[in-house]
């Protein structure tokens, strides 16, 4: 270690994904690492002396950094400016008066690695996942407040990314109080949701287009919404003409939440039970929305047979002609990987099985183009004969 080096410098040849633009740097691609503290800021240069960009750094990680800016200069305006540019792509995408609840800042997918920023009608949820943004938490909540103009800012970092960088959980308000609950719309459905005792921030907002193809695909039909949460899906079924809605969860808090967002629709049941332990009931269009099975590498191969055998379970159960709605948010399964387990049910569950469309997260989530690991999310909806 060179201690009087206050630069990054990458071994020949290893600048050319940051060229390329990806926003990750991986310690075998060093020259150098001076020394720094978790988290700091530093410019880095290719090995003839060329500036390159500017990232913050964790000593010891193998992915030991991340961009922040190609430019030299402040970083405090290229934040605002990243901050406003994101705000922009929202105010294309949705009206407010139709939607009003959905992702500002996403991560790498809007420039700022290791930030998330939701809006639920004007209340902002943050979650920061790295070193970096940590250090930089005072200067961004700042930013928000003058971009954004925000009604009150509550923090939900208590992802296991976190304790990766040597960072605690927190949760607590940080600019003015944000209630326990609220209503929000999407698509023009109202939705109660908990920011400080929901699940993520509040909601599922990464669903929002699979929500509304259930509501086009629902009517006459008998749905089932397993991991069913506080009724996203169900509401949108019970919206689009279902026969009827059964939701299984077996957070009691959500299930409370979803008897209030579904209290207008006689034709839904919530049975609050854990869905591994439930019998599927008789139905012809099922969703399997589960949470995360695999947040680290180690656990891929535990997660790929639960979800073998949840798929399984539910094309057994599916009446002939049926549709169902599987997605896996699980990082570390990839869509090829995802696609192979869904076979390999199919094929134990001796159903012939058609896929009909796959999904990514919805477009407030952006991936972007120079950082395809942005995408987490995989839907396919299939047809079971």
């Amino acid at each position: 270690m060179n201690k009087a080096v206050s630069k990054v410098i990458l071994k020949e040849g290893r600048e050319k994904s940051l060229l390329r633009g990806h926003p990750w740097i991986f310690s075998g691609a060093l020259a150098n690492m001076p020394d720094c503290k978790p988290g700091q800021l530093l410019p880095i240069y290719d090995a003839e002396g060329g500036f390159l960009a500017q990232g913050y750094f964790h000593p010891g990680h193998s992915l030991i950094g991340r961009v922040l800016s190609r430019k030299r200069g402040p970083i405090a305006p290229i934040l605002k400016e990243r901050l406003q540019s994101a705000l922009e792509l929202r105010k294309i995408l949705f009206d407010p008066e139709i939607t009003s609840a959905y992702r500002v800042v996403n991560g790498e997918g809007d420039g700022i690695p290791g930030l998330i920023v939701d809006q639920y009608d004007g209340h902002f949820v943050i979650q920061v996942h790295t070193q970096g943004i940590e250090r930089l938490k005072p200067l961004l909540l700042d930013l928000i407040k003058e971009v954004f103009q925000p009604k009150t800012i509550y923090e939900k970092s208590s992802s296991s990314f976190r304790s990766e960088e040597g960072l605690s959980p927190f949760e607590g308000n940080q600019f003015g109080k944000t209630p326990e609950f609220l209503e929000v719309r999407e698509n023009g459905h109202p939705f109660w949701v908990s920011i400080p005792n929901g699940q993520k921030t509040g909601f599922f907002l990464d669903q929002r287009n699979m929500r509304a193809l259930v509501a086009s695909l629902a009517k006459g039909r008998r749905v089932l919404n397993c991991f069913s949460y506080t009724g996203g899906f169900s509401l949108y079924a019970a919206a689009g003409g279902a026969e009827s809605v059964v939701s299984i969860d077996r957070c009691k808090r959500a299930c409370m939440l979803a008897e209030k967002n579904l209290a207008l629709y006689a034709n839904h049941k919530i049975v609050c039970a854990d869905a591994f332990e439930t019998p599927f009931s008789d139905s012809d269009f099922i969703i399997l929305d589960p949470p995360a099975f695999a947040k680290k590498r180690k656990h891929l191969d535990s997660a790929l047979r639960a979800y073998q055998t949840l798929n399984e379970r539910a094309l057994r159960a599916i009446r002939p002609k049926g549709l169902l709605l599987t997605s896996s948010c699980s990082y570390f399964v990839d869509e090829q990987t995802f696609q192979h387990t869904l076979f390999l049910a199919a094929q134990k569950a001796g159903r012939n099985v058609q896929i009909l469309s796959k999904h990514l997260q919805a477009a407030d989530h952006p991936i972007s183009l120079f950082h395809p690991e942005g995408g987490y999310l995989k839907s396919l909806l299939l047809f079971v004969d």
